[in-house]
């Protein structure tokens, strides 16, 4: 059981960051000069980026509730004592930030493709 704990530790931290490059690379792609030359080909990949992260978003969601209940039992260190609280609050707060970002840029990407111009570019 530790051991899939751990892996759902580490995969919980691997999604978190997965979706946030995710969603600044779909919003890059979208916006760059590859989407105006070919936008029957980058449109496609941007669309399979964001899925990808939306599943990783999933995924972090998932996994950081699993954290949550296990994390007294295996991840505890007793010599760190209460002092480890405030480094998960700082991690948290990178890590939020970090979701914040990505669904401000899929947020971002989803008003590009409304706009009135996305019709002639993914068409």
């Amino acid at each position: 059981m530790a051991i899939l704990v751990m892996l759902s530790n580490y995969l919980h931290d691997l999604a978190t960051a997965i979706f946030a490059v995710s969603a600044v690379a779909a919003y890059l792609l979208r916006r760059s000069l590859a989407m105006q030359a070919a936008p029957a080909t980058v449109q496609p990949l941007v669309q399979g980026i964001v899925r990808f992260g939306t599943f990783s978003l999933v995924c972090t969601l998932i996994l950081g509730f699993v954290r949550g209940i296990t994390y007294r039992k295996y991840e505890w260190v007793e010599a760190a004592g209460r002092d480890q609280v405030t480094v998960l609050v700082v991690k948290h707060v990178i890590l939020v930030a970090l979701v914040i970002a990505g669904l401000v840029m899929l947020y971002r990407l989803r008003r590009l493709d409304r706009s009135p111009g996305a019709a002639e570019a993914g068409s």
